[in-house]
């Protein structure tokens, strides 16, 4: 009886055993892999929650997700507030935003611009005749570098003369950690340091030079018509943030955009040396190649990851927290998305 009884419990066992592996092997796969995804998500999703923004400190390398979690929850609340159902005096309030543009336009700064634009033209002839347009020939170069070679020049010396005078500026403040410093203390039409203030008056004397050169003295290409839209893009962007005293972002915007266009330039000189005098050298390709892969790592860091992390969760968030209600969120935000969507799309 006894060895019936262990038979019949063994029996049983080996019965369980089979009926649970049948009922796991009838489990479709992805449901297991469902189930996973689903759990996975939802502690991401509690953690996203949960996780501290950047509005004290922002960190080197931020958390994206975080940026994008509190960028979209306070351009949500800042785009409800100022609808045209919400009453009379959130319109008036808008009206006098656009009213302050002429009352704290800087028309000096302007003059400036324009006579500084017209000087950087006159320089650049004179660098053309005198050196730009020799260069070419001292090293027999062919007829493609003959004929771009002295807009990269002229280039790479602005955009390196503007971004060393950005990186002097963001190293004396704190502007790339302390997003708070963009709007702390902000008053309509507040002094601006003088080293700022002439950056801003040579690089929107530099785009506006860069505007006419395009059109009637660089070689025409492609995107020319992208190209006009991007001056005219930034030179709108400058004028307002100075006008508005949004002028500490805007200092990182610039610092964020002018490495790239370096690197880009001293890519496309490599390039135009390759060839010359009928031979093609191993050492320009060389360069080329090494500046060609700084460009794309500082697109991807400075233009693609930074300046939505940085420049954007500041305009969009920490403006928000700081001074709710601030002047001029719309039109400055869209005007940033719109140079982010372009930077994408390149």
């Amino acid at each position: 009886t006894c060895r019936t009884e262990v038979v019949r419990t063994d029996s049983f066992s080996a019965c369980a055993k089979s009926s649970l592996r049948r009922d796991h092997q009838s489990v479709p796969p992805f449901c297991a892999s469902l189930c996973g995804s689903c759990a996975a998500m939802a502690f991401m999703w509690t953690w996203l929650m949960e996780a501290p923004g950047y509005v004290d400190r922002s960190p080197l390398f931020p958390n994206p997700l975080v940026c994008l979690r509190d960028m979209s929850q306070s351009a949500a609340g800042e785009v409800f507030e100022r609808l045209p159902w919400n009453g009379v005096e959130t319109w008036l309030r808008e009206t006098f935003e656009w009213l302050y543009l002429s009352w704290y336009m800087d028309w000096g700064l302007v003059m400036q611009t324009v006579g500084l634009a017209v000087v950087l033209t006159a320089i650049r002839m004179v660098l053309n005749s005198l050196l730009f347009k020799r260069i070419p020939k001292w090293v027999d170069m062919n007829k493609d570098g003959t004929d771009k070679l002295p807009e990269s020049l002229w280039k790479v010396i602005m955009y390196s003369i503007t971004w060393s005078w950005a990186i002097y500026l963001i190293a004396t403040e704190n502007y790339f950690v302390d997003l708070k410093t963009h709007w702390e203390g902000w008053t309509p039409g507040e002094a601006v340091d003088n080293s700022l203030r002439w950056l801003y008056i040579l690089q929107i004397g530099f785009y506006l030079h860069f505007a006419y050169g395009t059109v009637y003295m660089d070689t025409v290409r492609q995107d020319f018509v992208v190209l006009i839209l991007h001056h005219a893009l930034t030179i709108a962007l400058l004028l307002f943030s100075y006008t508005v005293r949004f002028h500490k972002i805007g200092l990182l915007v610039l610092f964020l955009q002018d490495f790239g266009d370096v690197v880009l330039e001293f890519a496309k000189i490599s390039v135009y040396f390759k060839e010359r005098g009928g031979r093609e050298y191993v050492v320009p390709e060389y360069f080329a190649n090494f500046f060609f892969a700084i460009f794309t790592l500082q697109h991807v860091l400075f233009r693609l990851y930074w300046f939505p992390t940085k420049v954007m969760y500041s305009s969009m968030h920490v403006s928000v927290v700081v001074y709710p209600g601030g002047p001029f969120y719309l039109p400055f935000n869209l005007m940033l998305l719109a140079l982010y969507a372009m930077q994408v799309s390149k």
